[in-house]
């Protein structure tokens, strides 16, 4: 039975999405193709269907996340309301945001993994990271160089209250309290 190019495309979507999700979660060295499609719902022999290799789909998975991370950045840029763009950073180092299985935010997801990948996966990492750069310089009013230390403390901040939250729950919260009081300067 032949599939419709409208299902080829929702497969490599989900496959995508799903992608996008396992190596938030895992990383990307810690998650096979096979896991990968069995989440989708779809067989191992389906993923070069839409993918030449697990480079691509992780490229494509980059993509994905920092589309969502960017057009939610972009819209309190679009709107120019300072409050929300407060309560936006507020959110970002929040005890939720420390605590969540997946990281949603990409820089907190895959800066330290992404140094270790393939050329394709770095350029996918490295334009999501300007684009994002940018729709932040916007939403924060300020001058690049002021945007890019607050963004550099939210993700810094972030980071280290993910890396101790399960050993040294006071120490993650006095980072994240830190911050936050950063944040709303």
């Amino acid at each position: 039975m032949r599939v419709t190019k409208q299902r080829v495309a929702e497969n490599r979507e989900r496959v995508v999405t799903e992608a996008a999700r396992l190596f938030r979660e895992k990383g990307f060295d810690g998650v096979a193709v096979s896991e990968l499609m069995a989440a989708a719902g779809l067989t191992h022999g389906g993923f070069y269907n839409h993918f030449g290799s697990k480079e691509d789909v992780e490229a494509a998975a980059l993509g994905h996340v920092f589309a969502r991370a960017i057009g939610r950045v972009a819209g309190i840029a679009e709107r120019g309301d300072a409050a929300a763009f407060a309560a936006y950073c507020e959110r970002y180092v929040s005890a939720e945001a420390r605590d969540a299985t997946a990281a949603t935010c990409p820089m907190v997801a895959f800066a330290s993994d992404v140094s270790r990948q393939g050329e394709g996966v770095r350029s996918a990492y490295a334009e999501g990271l300007a684009d994002y750069l940018e729709a932040f310089t916007k939403a924060s009013g300020a001058d690049r160089a002021e945007a890019l230390r607050k963004f550099s403390m939210l993700v810094g901040a972030l980071t280290l209250a993910r890396s101790v939250a399960g050993t040294d729950a006071k120490l993650s919260e006095e980072i994240l309290a830190a911050a936050r009081g950063l944040a709303a300067d």
